[in-house]
């Protein structure tokens, strides 16, 4: 049966009919994820502060001091190192404006840098969806713009005020820019700027180098189809160009910076022709896709097969395509040559990774894109546009959602330094590797950072506890959880661990982040005890530091105590000095039973261990010979009375009054 002019056989539906095209509600769907993605960020972008989780963020602020010439730390440490300059140039910007306003320097200025990444980082989500557009059309934007607001990997370097944060978002920005200059309407600025923000890029981040090759790209583009030189001219010029940029590499490497110089030598001397690199990269890049992803794009293509094989209703921007997965290749292939792994993924981090990994996010798009845009059969399009929704729910949403959670709760580096910073004083710490960097010389001269120097072991059973003690000057043992689980388990372990005083144990409920540890000091108390000051409050040991006494001399007293449950009132400790006969008090000294910082309203860990400052009582210049003891009470702060003490009850339940005879003392003529 003939059909009349623009009419269609029967039983096909036009593409031009289906309700609901997303290039209608483009901008409305990538708004509302914008929208989405942003307050995940916000939420989250005070993340580890004021601890400087991310050191490089103190390094940064450190050296940014150093080039606007104020003082910074002897022991930073890290003074010459060679950082990206732009950073820096951000740093020595932000800094006075932070300390005009009368803010503290490194963590305002720091927080304000990492409100500018979080903005540079929302763009990046429009620049994405539009890219991802002009490569596939507006489903292909849509779901990229998906993946860069949800990515858990974007967002964790979103956070941080790094070069990665800011370079990423303008990785994207050029690679937009030069696919926009490849179109007909031969925008040469396009791609004039897009070389300009790809040298931009480099100095954020030196490993993206190879930003200034989508915009070099777009100009060869619209230099061949302007010129058409044919072949054996575009050979001489590449030629020329290989040259040129030889000449180039040979006058520029030795002037950079020494370190910068080094890693630009190895990798043209060696990294570069390393084969094994870019696939050992592109293998990490694979496993960092969600495990969904794969099932999605098969169910689409199943679904796109069975509804027919039409022509696409978006053709793909071929030229686009090409410079996207050129720039995938060579952003490997640079990641591998500047960063060599030794051929091991564990050693490889997902923030090196990200740049590789948006251009795989990307072309996915792109791909589910044009199988959206192939089904002609408007149920079967709805049941795909239903599948993606449950994907970007439960695949992406879903994670990002814990990872917000996760990240507004203390993690174990903050809880452990904060805990260690407000009990323990200056010492000699043995760290394992998984926490060798939460006490790093970049903290010294902060408030409340206490200075510990670090020595760094595989197994504590390496050294003897002598040794330790004595050679190292060892005080304190961070054992991961893992690791002290293990010793509990082995004879030998646990005779070590009983012969060393556990402090706290720093593990869940609830779950953190990073590694679970367990802190020891490497020598228990002189005399140990189990003494009950009421019903919340245990003596469970003390040392007494100097025993022989005469009149006149100062007895010196450490306490440890723990906290079966949080005390109801922060009581006070009255140590005093009567007869034998009970006679006095002759001498007497109070104060908070532990540390000031640590009241008994903050006991509130039954496992934790806390060790007082030394209490000195000083004897009477003119105290009689005879015998006297040193009593021990607790007493209501609130109140003040100290004949109010709590009652005391020793380890069998036997009462011994309101106080605890610590020691007797015999004071003789001579």
């Amino acid at each position: 049966m003939a059909t009349g002019k623009g009419s269609l056989p029967p039983g096909v539906v036009s593409l031009r009919r289906l309700p609901a095209r997303p290039e209608h509600r483009f901008w409305l769907i990538v708004g509302l994820i914008t929208l989405g993605g942003a307050v995940s960020r916000f939420l989250i972008h005070d993340y580890g502060l004021p601890w400087f989780e991310e050191i490089d963020e103190l390094r940064l602020w450190f050296y940014g001091r150093e080039l606007r010439g104020l003082p910074v730390a002897d022991a930073t440490g890290f003074i010459g190192s060679s950082y990206p300059p732009v950073i820096l140039w951000l740093h020595q910007l932000v800094q006075p404006l932070a300390e005009a306003q009368g803010r503290a320097p490194a963590l305002h200025a720091i927080l304000d840098l990492r409100r500018l990444m979080l903005l540079l980082n929302v763009l990046g989500t429009i620049w994405f969806a539009l890219l991802g557009r002009r490569l596939g059309g507006a489903q292909a934007g849509i779901m990229a713009a998906a993946l860069w607001a949800f990515e858990t990997d974007i967002l964790k370097v979103a956070v941080f005020a790094t070069s990665d944060a800011l370079a990423i978002p303008l990785l994207v920005l050029c690679v937009l820019l030069a696919v926009h200059a490849l179109t007909p309407e031969r925008r040469w600025w396009l791609a004039l700027v897009s070389t300009g923000l790809g040298v931009l890029c480099f100095l954020c981040d030196y490993r993206l180098l190879v930003a200034v090759f989508p915009g070099c790209a777009a100009l060869l583009g619209r230099a061949w189809l302007h010129f058409r030189p044919g072949w054996r001219r575009a050979l001489l010029w590449c030629i020329a160009g290989v040259a040129i940029a030889a000449g180039a590499s040979a006058f520029i490497i030795p002037r950079l910076p020494a370190r910068l110089s080094l890693v630009a030598q190895e990798t043209l001397n060696s990294h570069f022709r390393d084969l094994g690199g870019p696939l050992l990269l592109l293998e990490r890049t694979s496993d960092m896709m969600h495990d969904s992803t794969l099932t999605v794009v098969l169910i689409l293509i199943f679904l796109a097969l069975h509804s027919g094989r039409p022509a696409a209703a978006t053709p793909l921007f071929t030229p686009g395509l090409l410079v996207v997965s050129a720039t995938l290749v060579l952003l490997t292939w640079s990641g591998s040559a500047i960063r060599p792994y030794d051929h091991s993924l564990t050693r490889i981090l997902s923030r090196h990774l990200l740049p590789t990994h948006l251009m795989f996010m990307l072309l996915s798009a792109v791909v589910v894109g044009q199988l959206l845009s192939i089904v002609r059969a408007v149920n079967v399009r709805r049941l795909m546009h239903a599948l993606l929704l449950a994907y970007l729910l439960f695949s992406l949403v879903r994670p990002t959602l814990n990872l917000v959670q996760q990240y507004r709760v203390l993690p174990w580096p903050v809880i452990v330094r904060d805990w260690i910073d407000d009990n323990l004083a200056s010492s000699r710490i043995l760290l394992y590797p998984e926490s060798f960097r939460w006490f790093t010389p970049q903290d010294w001269g902060l408030p409340r950072h206490t200075n510990f120097d670090r020595l760094l072991v595989d197994d504590i059973r390496d050294f003897s506890l002598a040794e330790l003690i004595e050679t190292h000057n060892i005080t304190w043992a961070l054992l991961p959880a893992d690791e002290h689980d293990r010793l509990s388990r082995e004879p030998e372990g646990q005779a070590l661990l009983e012969q060393m005083l556990l402090l706290r144990k720093f593990t869940g409920p609830p779950r953190r982040r990073e590694p679970e540890t367990v802190l020891y000091r490497l020598w228990r108390m002189q005399h140990e005890s189990d003494v009950r000051f009421g019903e919340h409050v245990r003596l469970v040991g003390h040392d007494l530091h100097t025993p022989d006494t005469g009149p006149g001399d100062e007895l010196a007293f450490s306490f440890y105590w723990n906290a079966p449950a949080t005390p109801p009132a922060n009581f006070s400790l009255t140590l005093h000095l009567v007869s034998a006969a009970g006679e006095g008090p002759l001498a007497q000294v109070d104060g908070n039973p532990a540390i000031p910082e640590r009241p008994t309203q903050t006991w509130d860990r039954p496992g934790e261990t806390l060790i007082s400052p030394r209490f000195t009582l000083t004897l009477p210049p003119d105290l009689a010979p005879g015998d006297y003891r040193v009593l021990l009470g607790l007493y209501d702060i609130e109140t003040g009375e100290t004949g109010a003490r709590l009652p005391v009850r020793d380890a069998q339940g036997d009462s011994s009054g309101d106080t605890w005879e610590l020691t007797r003392l015999n004071i003789t003529g001579t």
